[in-house]
């Protein structure tokens, strides 16, 4: 099970978020949402998100999953792109307002390793920055969109 004080920090990360920032030269925005996917007793398994991300000219899209790694005691976040790519990201939660992550991509058949920092600066607002080993860095700013409610029609 995933441990309680981890399901909160995942909480946060439900709903929807847009992004913006710089990979390397490029700009780079998009989003993703997160929801909840939970056992048949109702118990959380892990998020599932779908995220799409335009950096350059060139547009991503796919799946991903963020759960508790049991064995290496950290966030595992794996995803998969529509162009083939993939990524695993572990993050170690430092502190209420630092996780601290190492990532594996795959693009284009390449693998790159990078060390990033998750940086929550507010409930609604986090700052996403990695040293890529290829040389690139990464600075990408997510906030939380504010959703609103349905209202229920008068009959």
């Amino acid at each position: 099970a995933i441990p309680n004080e981890i399901a909160k920090e995942l909480n946060g990360l439900v709903g929807t978020w847009e992004s913006e920032g710089k990979l390397g030269g490029e700009e780079q925005t998009g989003g993703f949402t997160c929801r909840w996917a939970r056992s048949e007793d109702k118990k959380k398994v892990c998020l599932i998100g779908h995220f799409s991300y335009k950096t350059g000219d060139q547009l991503r899209s796919g799946i991903t999953l963020i759960g508790w790694n049991a064995a290496k005691k950290c966030i595992e976040d794996r995803g998969f792109d529509d162009l083939g790519g993939n990524a695993t990201l572990l993050w170690r939660i430092e502190s209420p307002t630092l996780w601290k992550g190492d990532i594996t991509i795959v693009e284009d058949g390449e693998t790159i390793k990078a060390k990033a920092d998750l940086v929550k600066k507010s409930p609604t607002e986090f700052v996403y920055e990695a040293e890529l080993d290829n040389g690139e860095t990464a600075r990408v700013v997510f906030r939380k969109v504010k959703t609103q409610r349905k209202k229920k029609a008068k009959e």
